[in-house]
């Protein structure tokens, strides 16, 4: 029965590497830990649903660790990695009107994000986005 739960746990990890996701390992690891449990137990029966049990267990609490973990982590795309950053005023910013900031060479529509004029020249830092358009405060204003 070794024999058999070692190919299991080869073809779940041959098929692990074929997905880009972590799912089929918890199956290739629970057949590695019945090939010892085997040893143990003699009906085929118990040591199928053994192999279920703990892989689906090891999957339910990697996913939860894996979701928690992703929770927390940032993703740098283009938008988010403009936030916090400084640009300056091309246009001048009327309260509840759009003007035109420069940004690492780039043209947005900015909004000031207290509704205040802000001249042109006047360096502001991204606080976030909304849409197409930076929401910018003074640089100067903390």
């Amino acid at each position: 029965m070794k024999l058999i739960w070692l190919a299991v746990a080869i073809v779940f990890a041959v098929g692990e590497m074929l997905t880009p996701s972590l799912t089929l390992i918890w199956f290739s690891i629970s057949a590695l830990i019945l090939i010892v449990l085997s040893s143990f137990i003699d009906s085929i029966l118990i040591q199928v649903i053994l192999f279920a049990v703990i892989a689906i267990a090891l999957l339910i609490i990697a996913t939860k660790k894996m979701v928690k973990k992703d929770k927390n982590y940032k993703y740098n795309t283009n938008l988010q990695a403009i936030l916090l950053k400084k640009g300056v005023v091309k246009t001048v910013i009327l309260p509840n009107q759009t003007g035109t900031v420069v940004v690492e060479g780039e043209e947005w529509s900015a909004v000031s994000l207290d509704n205040l004029e802000i001249q042109e020249g006047t360096d502001v830092e991204i606080v976030k986005i909304e849409g197409v358009k930076l929401i910018v405060k003074c640089a100067n204003n903390k």
